[in-house]
């Protein structure tokens, strides 16, 4: 036998096979949903797979997947032998019907709540949200799972049909706790009452804990049912008649944090006690301010339009045309009418010269008018501006100030960066590709795997960084504790397995190992040093 040279790709995908392996995922979903024994590959190893191809950002799509780990160095992922063959489309579909036959939720619950517990994740602050996802073409109609349907977009795409997918992410490290995937015309304020009241079973009696969401939870309903049982932070819709109020007439903040100013006030909304928050926010304040000057001048110059044309309108008499500008007028939420003059003129009746006898008609037009701002209206918004209310049940404020209610509620950021990443374009737009509802279903739940992967990657390599008390250099060159993993995995690029065969072994050499890569490696730890080792 001749001398033999190859290679395999490994890149950053060894830190995502061994935090996978940290984790523990092909354990727990191989005790849940035990192999057959004639399978090369368990369940869980395919959908460990089917993470680290998603945290490939290769934008390939599921049937290519076999293709995908062609060039890489699965043996290492897998620390066995795979042989050729074994990675297809159709046993990834298999694993997809075992997974959505299982059931989803519960099998990313149990993934997540170990991921929790093995690396410390503090679950005080649970933030809740959902997401629309659109996708293209026609899917088979599954008996029970009406998934991909039209419904509000929340990307703006109403012309393109979607799903929805539900998280509930932890404060700490933006690390997902819980997912799910639902129709795509789900009402939030339904889907989080009908969470919320899952959750209350699940809650340990003086457990300290708060659930974070934006104002779809604050309808009489759902605070009502849940109060009892739990503790929140909401935002407090801008549509109530109390918000409003308190909003553009209430005066005299106090300084909460760098920009912000706020002030504290009791409620008893949908007949529950609670404690609200008004917020003034300098950055919003400004913000806002701009894009109101911006509609009050597209409300002029399309004002100015409508004028034009009514100049060009006869009207029987004059109190028709006075009337139609009038209730015109009261249509403008900025402008006001300063003045109108309206003209007539006579007009003949019939072909050839009138009658002497003949009765005069007149035409009547709008020849001239004036807007001028309405500035109690516009200074009444103003007033409102950079202005926000956080509600909160927590009573007591020594256990909630001011501050941490507002602090906390801004970390709502955390599932919303969650949605940023699972709208990546490079990452994992395979679900567009299966037809499958179900599938859909299995293969959402891997894409939150994927996140919640990401996320404990990168939670863990700052707290090794912060524990070290080392750096590593960001996109600038400068030295940092918090690298984006996104950047991480940017650095290991071009890392390959150089394979040599001989007759009688097979020699494994990692090429490209500069000394970058192997400070990051010795953080995180001898596991992640050993997958990037020569053999």
């Amino acid at each position: 036998m001749k001398e033999k040279y190859g290679s395999k790709n490994l890149d950053h995908l060894g830190i995502v096979s061994q935090i996978c392996d940290e984790i523990g995922i092909v354990e727990i979903i191989d005790k849940l949903i035990p192999p057959e024994q004639s399978m090369k590959l368990s369940h869980g190893e395919c959908i460990k797979l089917m993470v680290i191809n998603g945290l490939g950002f290769t934008s390939r799509p599921l049937y290519l997947e076999a293709q995908f780990f062609s060039s890489r160095a699965v043996d290492r992922f897998l620390k066995k032998q795979c042989e050729g063959g074994a990675i297809n489309d159709d046993r990834l579909r298999r694993t997809l019907n075992e997974i959505f036959a299982f059931g989803c939720d519960p099998l990313f619950a149990s993934i997540s709540s170990q991921a929790a517990l093995r690396f410390g994740v503090c679950k005080k602050f649970r933030h809740l949200d959902s997401t629309s996802m659109q996708v293209h073409g026609e899917y088979e109609k599954s008996e029970g799972t009406k998934l991909v349907t039209f419904g509000y977009s929340k990307d703006h795409r109403p012309d393109l049909k979607q799903f929805m997918i539900y998280l509930m992410s932890s404060q700490d490290g933006d690390v997902p706790l819980l997912a799910k995937t639902v129709a795509g015309n789900t009402s939030d304020k339904k889907l989080f009452q009908e969470r919320l009241k899952e959750l209350q079973q699940q809650i340990q009696e003086g457990e300290d804990s708060y659930f974070v969401a934006d104002s779809a939870l604050y309808t009489q309903n759902t605070i009502k049912e849940i109060s009892s049982s739990m503790r929140w932070i909401t935002h407090v819709p801008d549509t109530l008649m109390e918000a409003k109020q308190m909003k553009q007439y209430v005066s005299e903040l106090e300084p909460l944090c760098s920009g912000y100013a706020g002030k504290e006030f009791t409620s008893e909304y949908g007949g529950v006690k609670q404690r609200w928050l008004l917020v003034h926010s300098d950055q919003a304040r400004l913000r806002e301010e701009k894009t109101l000057k911006k509609r009050i001048e597209q409300e002029k110059q399309q004002a100015l339009k409508d004028l034009r044309s009514w100049s060009r309108t006869d009207f029987d008499c004059e109190k028709d045309a006075r009337e139609t500008l009038l209730r015109w007028g009261k249509k403008l939420k900025y402008h006001v009418l300063n003045e109108m003059t309206i003209s007539s003129k006579k007009t003949k009746q019939g072909k050839g010269r009138p009658k002497a006898d003949a009765t005069t008609s007149y035409r009547y037009r709008i020849t001239a008018t004036a807007l001028k701002e309405d500035v109690a209206r516009i200074n009444n918004d103003l007033r409102a501006k950079g202005r926000f209310i956080i509600a909160t049940n927590e009573l007591d404020s020594t256990r909630l100030t001011s501050q941490d209610l507002l602090h906390n509620y801004k970390g709502q950021q955390s599932v919303e960066r969650g949605f940023r990443f699972l709208k990546e374009p490079a990452f994992m737009t395979s679900s567009v590709f299966l037809k499958s509802q179900k599938r859909i279903v299995a293969l959402a739940m891997v894409m939150c795997l994927c996140l919640l992967v990401y996320m404990i990657a990168q939670r863990y390599l700052r707290h090794r960084l912060e524990q070290a008390r080392t750096f590593i250099p960001n996109q600038l060159g400068k030295k940092t504790r918090t690298p984006t993993m996104r950047w991480i995995f940017q650095l290991f690029e071009g890392v390959h397995v150089l394979i040599h065969r001989t007759r009688s072994k097979i020699k494994e050499h990692v090429l490209n190992m500069n000394p970058i890569r192997r400070h990051i490696l010795a953080v995180l730890g001898p596991p992640f040093e050993k997958i990037y080792s020569n053999r």
